[in-house]
């Protein structure tokens, strides 16, 4: 069974990048929307649903603009800490972050992050992962677009339940042989063994995986996986010994982002096979572009169907995506759930 809720509909403009959090048995939802990608309105937007309501959304990155990316953690003491990206341009983004009490009804003032120089820092793009020691990991990564673009992540580690961070090295990759760009915003997990894997976006057409073994403080260099990836967002969790991933079975720089699905694996990422089909490819596909830059990626959404955040919740798991730039959808799903390829 795949329960489907749009958290927000037709919208103006567009939006895009969610991000989720289960808290007190109500799930808190995050967006950033504007007129496009990367336009001087485009604030972060939320809505708490509860009682089975969804809140009217409302902004809660103040003035603060263009914003991009928000991401949504739940500390250990119960508290909501929300981070985001800001900049008028990619290569120009500095993270803030905002914390809230009450379950996300009411926010502290948006803050910086890191005094460093520009780049996304913090989880640049999905929840972190927390290890038994209370460390946090969050996957975290660079882009850099004048002359020839240069992409690339890192992790960034947190022994205060995120109030701070310091970053690792950059993945190893061969930026001269490698196609395109390179690598951004790895998606996390913890093996059965304890080592720490990650899985990131890249421009050569598949994703790319590292390993850490010593709780994050360092990474294996970066390998080609044999999973497809069209150079668009992806998410994982983990439950119950499985490996779960969201994302775009297509390959290629800027490829189709549609059918989106969820992969899963038993072995720890080392083989995957389809699970659930949340979105099939539209009749309108032949109108799907995208043109990538600095300032954002200008496209209409016709069959865009992407950036999921994948999340474990008390009951199975919970996934929000970007449905065709103009709406943003959750879907709740349990482990009995079967592919419906």
């Amino acid at each position: 069974m795949i329960e489907k809720h749009f958290v927000v509909r037709d919208v103006p403009g567009q939006c895009h990048g969610s991000t989720l959090c289960q808290v007190s048995g109500s799930f808190v939802v995050a967006w950033f929307q504007g007129e496009h990608e990367g336009a001087a309105d485009s604030r972060i937007w939320l809505s708490v649903r509860a009682g089975g309501e969804w809140t009217a959304p409302r902004v809660v990155s103040g003035d603060l603009a263009p914003c991009w990316n928000p991401v949504l953690h739940r500390q250990e003491s119960g508290a909501l800490r929300l981070f985001f990206k800001v900049g008028e341009t990619i290569s120009a983004w500095r993270t803030f972050h905002a914390t809230s009490v009450d379950a996300g009804r009411t926010w502290s003032t948006p803050c910086p992050l890191a005094p460093d120089p520009p780049g996304g820092r913090g989880p640049v793009r999905t929840p972190p992962v927390r290890l038994p020691s209370g460390r946090l990991l969050a996957g975290a990564s660079t882009e850099t677009w004048a002359g020839t673009p240069r992409w690339d992540c890192f992790v960034d580690i947190s022994d205060d339940d995120g109030r701070s961070w310091r970053r690792t090295d950059d993945i190893a990759i061969d930026h001269d042989t490698f196609p395109g760009a390179g690598i951004i915003q790895p998606a996390l997990w913890r093996a059965g063994t304890g080592q720490i894997r990650l899985l990131a976006r890249s421009t050569a057409g598949r994703l790319v995986s590292s390993r850490g073994d010593d709780d994050g403080e360092t990474w294996s260099a970066g390998v080609l996986s044999d999973v497809p990836n069209n150079n668009s967002g992806i998410s994982l969790c983990t439950r119950d010994g499985t490996v779960y991933l969201a994302h775009n079975p297509t390959s290629g720089d800027w490829a189709s982002r549609a059918p989106l699905l969820i992969s899963s694996s038993t072995d720890d990422g080392t083989t995957w096979e389809p699970w659930v089909t949340l979105e099939e490819s539209r009749d309108h596909a032949g109108d799907e572009t995208y043109q990538p830059a600095d300032a954002g990626v200008t496209t209409t959404g016709a069959n865009e169907f992407s950036y999921p955040c994948l999340v474990r919740t008390r009951g199975g798991l919970a996934v929000t995506y970007t449905w065709q730039r103009r709406r943003i959808a959750l879907a709740l799903l349990t482990p009995s759930n079967r592919s419906n390829r």
